[in-house]
């Protein structure tokens, strides 16, 4: 695969580069993983009442993709382009139709600030969307068994985080590393590349320390080449770093003795060391470097990319694994692609020759009924193509990176806060720790004239 590229980079500059953890240095086996989490889940809510019958619902990880929204007043979840406009959108399981968006919303333009509304913006996140989209199913079919929908989705999330803090999830992981993780060796000798070339690389995770000692034993030990241990590799390994409040906030660095798992308060930063906590301002003044030379890779838009791209102005790289199929998919509906746009171009020609008839309307009314006759069969054909076209690509919601044929909401942060993003981190193994990151021309509107 290849790195794609929003803003130029010159890795020639770059001192320091830092990893995420989870979907960055360590890959999951994503629908496995979700399978897990919607299981666990599915049990803790029965514990705190809901209905016996949601243990046998079943887990659809095509239901909900990267990037949407959840209305949790309605029960809706919505597609929406980077424009804030719904595109589409499932009451529940259920497709809405044009007409009822926009009874709803009125062309209303989603604003995330609004509580009522939750993005869906990492792999972590499709279990929590279709739970969702599958208990507002059920409160649809019996109203007075299940909650108001604000409610269903705050047990949901809730129930999520209580299953990642009190290892429900973790251990079952850790139990069982070869089914949800997967081991890349290209990462490792792409990070020991960078170090060879002088790179001072850090880790700054949201995990607890046991759980990143052992996926990195587990994912780097047996591949490294220039090291006994991965611990030799990174400067500095930050534990439970609360990101994004890592970025923004400023909360103390705490250092974790190994053999007692203590924690105590420093007075400076020390290469090799394990951290809990801390925050980027002091981690910039450790390395002595300004944001623009040090390179951030991760997975999460907000979480890891939108926050430190405002508040430090560090080079970012997301992680995006979903691109992978979508370049596939998009490759294999070329020829759809094409027809559509012949079709859009036949279209626009007889409605060329409608606005030239239409100032005299009255005397060319029944040519133009007959170009209008026209557009409704190329209407026709082209909802078959279009149809056709999405079906290479998620059943329900069709491409993750674009809404109709606009960028997606998802596409757009991409584009605005990450400089350069790839589907894996093994993908920069093929790089010289020197490249020259270059974007190619953005095409604007006018340049089709």
């Amino acid at each position: 695969m290849s790195i794609f590229v929003n803003r130029i980079l010159n890795l020639k500059k770059i001192e320091a580069i830092g990893f995420d953890m989870d979907y960055t240095l360590v890959r999951y086996q994503t629908e496995r993983f979700e399978e897990l989490t919607y299981t666990v889940v599915l049990d803790k809510l029965v514990g705190i009442g809901y209905p016996k019958e949601i243990q046998k619902m079943k887990f659809d990880f095509n239901r909900a993709i990267r990037g949407l929204v959840l209305d949790e007043k309605l029960g809706n979840i919505l597609k929406i382009s980077l424009y804030g406009r719904i595109k589409q959108a499932y009451h529940g399981l259920k497709e809405m139709e044009y007409k009822q968006i926009n009874e709803l919303y009125s062309g209303q333009v989603i604003d995330l600030r609004d509580p009522r509304f939750t993005p869906i913006d990492t792999a972590f996140s499709i279990a929590h969307a279709v739970l969702f989209a599958q208990i507002v199913d059920l409160k649809d079919k019996t109203p007075d068994v299940y909650p108001e929908f604000e409610k269903i989705a705050k047990d949901i999330i809730t129930q999520i985080d209580i299953a990642h803090r009190d290892n429900s999830l973790k251990q079952r992981v850790l139990d069982s590393l070869e089914d949800y993780i997967i081991q890349d060796p290209e990462i490792v000798w792409a990070c020991e590349n960078l170090k060879a070339s002088g790179k001072r690389l850090f880790v700054a995770t949201n995990s607890d320390y046991e759980y990143t000692q052992k996926l990195l034993d587990y994912t780097f030990n047996p591949y490294l080449k220039d090291h006994k241990h991965w611990r030799e590799l990174f400067d500095l390994t930050i534990t439970l770093s609360s990101k994004p409040l890592f970025f923004t906030g400023n909360q103390k660095f705490l250092e974790l003795d190994d053999e007692t798992q203590h924690l105590k308060n420093i007075e400076k930063l020390q290469q090799g060391k394990i951290y809990q906590g801390g925050n980027a301002i002091t981690l910039m003044n450790y390395f002595d470097l300004s944001g623009e030379q040090i390179l951030y890779l991760g997975d999460h838009i907000y979480g890891d990319i939108l926050a430190l791209k405002k508040e430090c102005n560090w080079r970012t790289a997301l992680v995006l694994e979903e691109i992978t199929n979508e370049i596939e998919c998009t490759k294999k509906g070329q020829s759809q692609i094409n027809e559509i746009d012949q079709k859009m171009i036949e279209k626009e020609n007889v409605e060329d020759q409608i606005d030239k008839l239409y100032k005299n309307r009255e005397k060319n009314k029944k040519e133009i009924d007959s170009l209008f006759d026209k557009i409704r069969e190329i209407d026709d054909d082209l909802e078959k193509l279009i149809s056709k076209y999405n079906e290479n690509f998620n059943p329900y919601w069709g491409e993750v990176m674009r809404a109709g044929v606009e960028e997606s909401r998802l596409a757009g942060q991409v584009a605005k806060y990450a400089c350069i993003y790839m589907a894996k981190v093994s993908d920069l193994f093929a790089c010289s720790p020197r490249k020259y990151f270059r974007p190619g021309r953005r095409t604007l509107p006018h340049d089709f004239q």
